[in-house]
């Protein structure tokens, strides 16, 4: 998993052809420590400057390859290896991030209109867009149970989100990276953009609580890491805000599951730790 517990910024400072000085700041990781943190980021800064001065763009390596700027809550180790850490993202939710765990999220596609006249029919009768809504779903739900009849090797677990369905595997570890997962993300129709993390970010991730603007709060007010000892009083002070609402509300629930359990201590670490968390609360609201 590629989650680094230290991050900073550094500028590197040169002149351009013209002899115009231009400084340029990066942020940097480490796994093991703020001053190879601080290393990392000044070679990346410096790098960024070399390819600008010289009429290129940076690489991808430079911008969208990079971790996950987000902070480590809690990890969870067997057999002297991380197996799940719980971050928080960008929006202030707390994600399992899981080494061998596979999760498939896949998004309920958008209620299309047959012709004109059924678009203006949706836009005026809220019962009318509720069916569609739900047969979408129901087609999006028949969907998996299509590929788990093509595949009955393969157990899994299937939960309800706010906006779709999130697919638990049970019956084996996965390698993220592996054109195993990626034939099995692309065939159940997982969001393009879940797949580019999971293969660059080497894990699989399962938000455990509501998004702040589905249970009526703000986004946090700055991102990890802080800048000072007042932007993170100021973010510590949303977060506990968001937790105490955050509280009504649950990330999925559980509606059917596929084939049996394997006997194996990380998977079943790993489902306890989501469904305690994630699904916490038969009368709460998704979010």
């Amino acid at each position: 998993m590629r989650i680094p517990r230290h991050w900073t910024k550094a500028s590197y400072t040169g002149r351009n052809l013209e002899g115009r000085e231009l400084t340029f700041t990066a942020w940097g990781w480490s796994f093991n420590g703020l001053a190879a943190a601080q290393d990392d980021a000044q070679s990346r800064a410096r790098r960024i400057f070399d390819c600008l001065i010289n009429g290129r763009q940076p690489s991808s390596y430079e911008y969208s390859d990079r971790p996950l700027r987000e902070e480590i809550i809690h990890t969870m180790r067997q057999d002297d290896k991380d197996v799940a850490v719980i971050t928080r993202n960008r929006y202030g939710a707390l994600v399992l991030n899981t080494a061998s765990v596979l999760f498939v999220d896949i998004d309920f596609p958008r209620i299309k209109p047959e012709g004109w006249l059924d678009a203006i029919a949706l836009s005026v009768s809220v019962s009318r867009r509720k069916q569609r809504q739900a047969a979408t779903q129901e087609l999006t739900l028949q969907s998996v149970r299509d590929w788990s009849r093509r595949h009955p090797n393969h157990a899994f677990r299937v939960y309800r989100t706010y906006a779709g369905l999130r697919l638990l595997f049970v019956d084996q570890r996965y390698d993220p990276s592996s054109d195993r997962v990626a034939r099995i993300l692309n065939e159940l129709g997982s969001d393009p953009l879940y797949r580019t993390l999971t293969s660059k970010q080497e894990c699989f991730r399962a938000r455990l609580t509501a998004k702040p603007w589905r249970c009526g709060t703000s986004v946090p007010p700055n991102q990890y890491p802080w800048a000072s000892e007042e932007d993170e009083c100021s973010y510590r002070a949303w977060e506990d805000r968001y937790t105490q609402t955050a509280e009504a509300y649950k990330a999925c629930e559980l509606v059917e599951s596929y084939g049996e359990t394997a006997g194996d201590s990380e998977i079943n670490t790993v489902l306890k730790m989501h469904d305690d968390l994630a699904c916490a609360g038969q009368d709460k609201r998704l979010a």
